[in-house]
């Protein structure tokens, strides 16, 4: 039995045979697709690290901040990997981490708003030892007290 739409009933036998491979090599393409595509989307929508301070858009002064990340998924981050950056500038070694997470304290804010990104790299489940990274960024406000002379 062959299973044929009738707008391709009237095409040659030949030309019949290619539309059914190419049907058939897309559905498989298409399967391969979402077999490999779901893991990884999965994988991917887990964070490897949150922030639990700063929140977002807090407004902070001369006493500096306080940033604490931490990697909820302890078997999948690889925590020498671990990057932040201030404005555009590493500011990595401002930060002791280990393997739950990392602390810092940052007191070199520009006056005004401030983007503060962390990232990570982690393991993927399959296929075996694929990384991918991952970033958070938080945007945090500095207003430095006014009646202190900054001369």
């Amino acid at each position: 039995m062959q299973l044929v739409s009738p707008a391709h009933q009237n095409l040659p036998a030949p030309r019949r045979r290619r539309l059914h491979r190419l049907w058939v090599v897309s559905a498989l393409l298409g399967i391969l697709g979402v077999a490999v595509g779901l893991p990884v989307l999965l994988w991917t929508s887990r964070p490897l690290l949150e922030f639990d301070s700063p929140q977002r858009d807090q407004v902070i002064g001369a006493e500096g901040v306080e940033v604490v990340v931490r990697f909820p998924s302890l078997a999948r981050v690889a925590p020498e990997t671990f990057r932040a950056l201030l404005n555009g500038a590493d500011v990595t070694s401002d930060f002791t981490t280990g393997e739950n997470g990392a602390y810092g304290r940052l007191f070199s804010m520009l006056d005004g708003e401030n983007v503060l990104r962390v990232e990570v790299f982690g393991w993927m489940p399959w296929p075996e030892g694929l990384m991918l990274e991952q970033g958070r960024e938080v945007r945090v406000l500095h207003r430095r007290r006014l009646d202190v002379d900054r001369g």
